[in-house]
């Protein structure tokens, strides 16, 4: 199949599908608050955006909710405690002192078989990353790990880039800060991204010193984390690189770390004291008694931040009201809905950069819930995998046979490996003829490994699964984000029954072999549709 037939036939399957392939989204619903009661269709609708799916039985539970009762819960609290389970990271065996350490020496020093030991260290406990990200994503029932992997797209920091390679210890501490600031102030989440000591090495903060600016993050700050292009000057770049220096970061167990190994720090030596003038703001000069570390984070770097949210705050908050539109209602950059992202924004500022006034204003909007919404974006290859892991009732231990990470790599997403500061171009550059056969041959194997057992409860947590018609229905839209026509409806029960008459049904499901034999064939059937791949 060719690239533009492939989108062709996703796209026809879509809740457009009588409407021209070049035809915008025709939205009727806007910012105020959608306030029916949820059908079934709304809450899986609002669980396949703001999660990675959920069960049927669970899905009924939220069923003459509101949507307000139900997205509170699904944010969850403000600050969600400890992950269920830590990282498993792989110890590494210190050559001078013989302890097995979660430290290294420097590669770059070290003879070419230890310094390709290190490197294949860090690949492997970067795999050991990806694995607990995507099992601490299948295990949560909220929507704590959703977001925190949504800001892992926004403040990229890469694991492989440039012939260097970020230590995945320091990617599961900012892992762990996102998680902990994914719906508080925008500005705290900036403030500590900024002195964060993965994207501190990422972008080459930990080098900008006094009399030697690097201004790469001063320009990323601007530029893709906060305001967008257009909101500042070269000059102001200059400046905000000039408050940003004498940050370090603590990598190798031959390196200072005044605060511990993978913990950034500050050298009062590298500080530029001289006065800075940034958004037409003046930051003072200042004296080598006021040149500590906690002084120069709160006078000068939280300082440069609220400057820009004083001085750009419009810009600001459309920017990241515009990156939450595009990555959870709509990821067509040409089909953004300016209306309903600028009232947003609106809500956004008058909020003081809440996160959490900003997500709970998007999914309980009528604009979310608008059927002309529903199955419009792309899964990702993480969504997809994870989301199919969740569909079929799969716990971490029954994943860790297949490595879904290695999957996702195959569909071109390493986690948290970005191929660039920009992130992923998302949209239709996840569907390619490469990619696509890939995740039919992931859904494929993970169908093929479901057991009897779990066949036959998966087949009676479906609303009136005695009924062969409507059990088929209800297969259908648990794992389909928009209705089907009549003619797929009759193949699918046509498939599960094997050409069988529908009385045969009361028969199969009283034998666990036969019942689980006909869900497999339904199940790939649906997986191997074009529609499969939205949500």
């Amino acid at each position: 199949m060719k690239r533009r037939d492939l989108f062709r036939s996703i796209a026809r399957t879509s809740v457009r599908a009588d409407a021209p392939l070049d035809q915008p989204l025709q939205v009727i619903g806007g910012i105020e608050e959608y306030t029916q009661p949820l059908t079934l269709d709304d809450v899986l609708h609002l669980f396949r955006r703001l999660s990675y799916g959920i069960t049927m039985p669970a899905a009924k539970a939220y069923v003459g909710k509101t949507a307000r009762q139900v997205v509170t819960e699904l944010l969850g609290p403000n600050d969600p405690g400890d992950p269920k389970l830590a990282v498993g990271f792989i110890k590494w065996r210190d050559p001078v002192s013989g302890q097995m350490v979660d430290y290294t020496e420097n590669p770059e020093g070290a003879d070419l078989q230890a310094a390709f030991a290190i490197r294949s260290w860090w690949g492997t406990n970067h795999a050991q990353l990806s694995r607990w990200i995507m099992y601490e994503s299948l295990r949560d029932t909220m929507a704590i790990e959703r977001i925190a992997n949504f800001w892992t797209s926004h403040w990229t920091t890469e694991f492989a880039f440039d012939d260097q390679f970020s230590q995945p210890h320091t990617l599961y501490n900012q892992y762990l800060m996102l998680r902990k600031d994914r719906l508080g102030n925008f500005r705290t989440m900036a403030l500590d991204m900024t002195l964060d000591h993965g994207m501190l090495f990422y972008l080459g903060g930990w080098l900008n010193e006094a009399g030697r600016p690097n201004e790469n993050y001063a320009r990323e700050l601007l530029e893709l984390f906060t305001t967008g292009i257009g909101w500042y000057t070269e000059g102001d770049i200059q400046q905000a690189a000039r408050v940003l220096t004498g940050w370090k970061v603590a990598r190798f167990n031959d390196q200072p770390a005044p605060k511990g190994i993978y913990n950034s720090w500050f050298d009062a030596k590298k500080h530029d004291t001289g006065a800075k003038e940034f958004m037409g703001v003046t930051i003072p000069a200042r004296t080598a008694d006021n040149n500590t570390e906690f002084q120069v984070r709160n006078e000068e770097v939280r300082e440069l931040i609220d400057i820009i949210f004083r001085a750009r705050p419009d810009a600001v908050a459309r920017f990241i009201a515009g990156k939450v539109y595009m990555h959870f209602v709509y990821s067509s950059a040409g089909e953004v809905d300016k209306e309903f992202v600028g009232d947003l924004a609106k809500a956004f500022k008058e909020a003081d950069f809440d996160l959490r006034t900003l997500f709970l204003k998007a999914f309980t909007s009528a604009h979310f819930f608008d059927p002309a919404v529903r199955g419009v974006q792309i899964k990702t290859p993480f969504e997809y995998v994870v989301g199919i892991l969740k569909l079929l009732r799969f716990e971490d231990a029954e994943a860790a046979k297949f490595d879904p990470p290695q999957w996702t790599i195959l569909m071109d997403q390493k986690i948290y490996d970005a191929p660039n500061v920009a992130g992923w171009p998302g949209y239709r550059s996840w569907i390619t003829t490469n990619t696509y056969p890939r995740r039919r041959e992931f859904a494929r194997k993970i169908i093929d490994a479901m057991t009897d057992d779990r066949a036959l409860q998966l087949i009676k947590e479906m609303p009136d699964y005695e009924d062969v018609t409507k059990f088929v229905a209800s297969m259908v839209q648990y794992m389909l984000p928009v209705p089907v026509n009549e003619t797929r409806l009759a193949y699918y029960k046509s498939t599960l029954l094997e050409g069988q008459p529908d009385y045969t049904w009361a028969e199969k499901i009283k034998q666990p072999a036969s019942a689980a034999r006909s869900l497999r064939a339904l199940l790939k059937a649906i997986a191997v549709a074009p529609d499969f791949q939205l949500c």
